[in-house]
Protein backbone atom coordinates (compact mmCIF):
# COMPACT_ATOMS: atom_id res chain seq x y z
CA UNK A 1 0.00 0.00 0.00
CA UNK A 2 1.88 3.57 -1.47
CA UNK A 3 1.33 6.68 0.41
CA UNK A 4 -1.02 7.79 -2.03
CA UNK A 5 -3.44 4.63 -0.41
CA UNK A 6 -2.76 5.77 3.15
CA UNK A 7 -3.25 9.90 3.10
CA UNK A 8 -6.28 12.51 1.56
CA UNK A 9 -5.91 15.86 0.58
CA UNK A 10 -7.68 18.40 2.50
CA UNK A 11 -8.15 21.95 1.01
CA UNK A 12 -10.68 24.94 0.71
CA UNK A 13 -12.58 25.40 -2.38
CA UNK A 14 -10.84 28.70 -4.22
CA UNK A 15 -14.26 30.25 -4.99
CA UNK A 16 -16.68 29.77 -2.17
CA UNK A 17 -13.98 28.78 0.44
CA UNK A 18 -15.74 25.42 1.74
CA UNK A 19 -13.98 22.81 3.18
CA UNK A 20 -13.19 19.49 0.36
CA UNK A 21 -11.88 16.12 1.39
CA UNK A 22 -10.36 14.11 -1.83
CA UNK A 23 -9.06 10.68 -1.67
CA UNK A 24 -6.38 9.99 -4.01
CA UNK A 25 -8.16 7.96 -6.64
CA UNK A 26 -10.47 11.39 -7.36
CA UNK A 27 -7.57 13.90 -6.84
CA UNK A 28 -6.69 15.53 -10.06
CA UNK A 29 -5.44 18.92 -8.56
CA UNK A 30 -8.58 19.87 -7.61
CA UNK A 31 -9.25 23.68 -6.48
CA UNK A 32 -12.79 23.82 -6.25
CA UNK A 33 -16.25 22.06 -4.56
CA UNK A 34 -18.29 19.51 -5.74
CA UNK A 35 -21.00 22.29 -6.09
CA UNK A 36 -21.38 24.89 -9.43
CA UNK A 37 -18.08 26.52 -8.39
CA UNK A 38 -16.25 24.97 -10.87
CA UNK A 39 -18.62 25.88 -13.72
CA UNK A 40 -19.27 29.27 -12.60
CA UNK A 41 -15.17 29.73 -12.47
CA UNK A 42 -15.71 28.37 -16.35
CA UNK A 43 -17.99 30.69 -17.43
CA UNK A 44 -16.00 33.54 -15.62
CA UNK A 45 -12.76 32.61 -17.52
CA UNK A 46 -14.56 32.30 -20.81
CA UNK A 47 -16.50 35.43 -20.57
CA UNK A 48 -12.88 37.72 -19.54
CA UNK A 49 -11.63 35.79 -22.84
CA UNK A 50 -14.62 37.04 -24.99
CA UNK A 51 -14.12 40.76 -23.79
CA UNK A 52 -10.18 40.16 -24.62
CA UNK A 53 -10.32 38.65 -27.86
CA UNK A 54 -13.40 42.26 -28.53
CA UNK A 55 -10.71 44.43 -27.62
CA UNK A 56 -8.27 42.72 -30.12
CA UNK A 57 -8.40 43.96 -33.59
CA UNK A 58 -8.95 40.92 -35.29
CA UNK A 59 -12.01 40.64 -32.65
CA UNK A 60 -14.13 43.93 -33.04
CA UNK A 61 -13.27 43.29 -37.34
CA UNK A 62 -14.97 39.92 -36.67
CA UNK A 63 -17.94 41.31 -35.10
CA UNK A 64 -17.84 44.23 -37.06
CA UNK A 65 -18.90 42.00 -40.45
CA UNK A 66 -21.29 39.77 -38.24
CA UNK A 67 -23.42 42.96 -37.16
CA UNK A 68 -22.91 43.73 -40.91
CA UNK A 69 -24.32 40.43 -41.97
CA UNK A 70 -26.99 40.38 -39.37
CA UNK A 71 -28.02 44.35 -40.41
CA UNK A 72 -28.55 43.21 -43.97
CA UNK A 73 -30.57 40.21 -42.67
CA UNK A 74 -32.87 42.09 -40.48
CA UNK A 75 -33.73 44.42 -44.06
CA UNK A 76 -35.71 41.99 -45.69
CA UNK A 77 -37.83 41.24 -43.39
CA UNK A 78 -40.77 43.83 -44.01
CA UNK A 79 -43.54 43.02 -42.01
CA UNK A 80 -44.88 40.89 -39.20
CA UNK A 81 -47.31 38.02 -39.16
CA UNK A 82 -50.57 38.82 -37.62
CA UNK A 83 -52.09 36.01 -34.94
CA UNK A 84 -54.34 33.57 -36.43
CA UNK A 85 -57.86 34.72 -35.50
CA UNK A 86 -60.58 31.97 -33.46
CA UNK A 87 -58.07 30.86 -31.31
CA UNK A 88 -58.30 31.31 -27.68
CA UNK A 89 -54.95 31.14 -24.96
CA UNK A 90 -54.98 27.53 -23.55
CA UNK A 91 -55.20 27.62 -19.56
CA UNK A 92 -52.95 25.27 -17.83
CA UNK A 93 -53.97 24.39 -14.56
CA UNK A 94 -51.54 22.72 -12.07
CA UNK A 95 -51.52 20.61 -8.99
CA UNK A 96 -49.17 20.87 -5.79
CA UNK A 97 -47.41 17.76 -5.17
CA UNK A 98 -47.38 15.79 -2.16
CA UNK A 99 -44.37 15.31 -0.57
CA UNK A 100 -43.81 12.33 1.79
CA UNK A 101 -42.19 13.74 5.34
CA UNK A 102 -39.67 11.50 6.65
CA UNK A 103 -40.58 9.36 9.69
CA UNK A 104 -39.35 11.57 12.72
CA UNK A 105 -40.28 9.35 15.09
CA UNK A 106 -37.94 6.70 14.04
CA UNK A 107 -35.03 8.75 12.87
CA UNK A 108 -34.77 10.73 16.01
CA UNK A 109 -33.59 7.78 18.20
CA UNK A 110 -30.67 6.66 15.81
CA UNK A 111 -29.58 10.25 15.69
CA UNK A 112 -29.32 11.09 19.62
CA UNK A 113 -27.35 8.05 20.30
CA UNK A 114 -24.13 9.66 21.16
CA UNK A 115 -22.10 6.35 20.22
CA UNK A 116 -23.74 6.39 16.84
CA UNK A 117 -22.58 10.57 16.59
CA UNK A 118 -19.12 9.58 17.20
CA UNK A 119 -19.16 6.83 15.05
CA UNK A 120 -20.30 8.93 12.18
CA UNK A 121 -17.57 11.49 13.33
CA UNK A 122 -14.62 9.72 13.59
CA UNK A 123 -15.09 8.57 9.84
CA UNK A 124 -14.64 11.63 7.37
CA UNK A 125 -15.52 10.84 3.26
CA UNK A 126 -14.47 11.90 0.15
CA UNK A 127 -16.40 15.23 -1.04
CA UNK A 128 -16.43 13.53 -4.48
CA UNK A 129 -16.81 9.40 -4.47
CA UNK A 130 -18.05 9.32 -0.94
CA UNK A 131 -15.54 6.45 -0.15
CA UNK A 132 -14.11 6.66 3.63
CA UNK A 133 -10.99 8.16 3.94
CA UNK A 134 -7.85 6.61 5.67
CA UNK A 135 -6.43 8.53 8.93
CA UNK A 136 -3.82 11.07 7.56
CA UNK A 137 -4.03 14.24 5.72
CA UNK A 138 -2.35 15.99 3.53
CA UNK A 139 -2.65 19.81 2.66
CA UNK A 140 -0.33 19.49 -0.69
CA UNK A 141 -0.23 16.87 -3.75
CA UNK A 142 1.75 14.23 -3.67
CA UNK A 143 5.71 14.32 -4.85
CA UNK A 144 6.18 11.68 -7.63
CA UNK A 145 9.87 10.67 -9.17
CA UNK A 146 12.97 10.90 -7.36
Amino acid sequence: MGASQQSYRLYSCARCAVQVRICSDCDRGNQYCTGDCAQIRRRESLCRAGVRYQLSFRGASMHAARQSVWRERRTKIVTHQGSVPGIDAAIVVTSPTMTEEPDVELVAPLLSSPSLRRAMAAVSYCSFCWRPLPAFVRSGPLRSGP
